[in-house]
């Protein structure tokens, strides 16, 4: 027998609500994050992945995001 927990059913219904207006919401007025994979700490692998082009695929997306309508800074003519 399925028993309701209250404070589950709140998180999960705030966010829903929460999905529900990040969609309704113009793209320019949303906040994203795009984080670096870093490993080993403070040996200078900032970005890096096996066979992968981290800066090249962050700069493409960024310029997808400009086209898309997000407010992108400072985004530089080429990597």
């Amino acid at each position: 027998r399925a028993i309701p927990m209250q404070d589950r059913i709140n998180a999960l219904a705030t966010r829903a609500l929460n999905w529900a207006r990040l969609r309704k919401k113009q793209n320019a007025e949303k906040k994203i994050c795009i984080c670096l994979f870093q490993f080993p700490p403070d040996k200078g692998n900032v970005g890096t992945a096996a066979y992968l082009d981290v800066f090249g695929s962050i700069f493409s997306v960024l310029k997808k995001l400009k086209e898309e309508g997000y407010s992108v800074e400072d985004i530089p003519e080429s990597i």
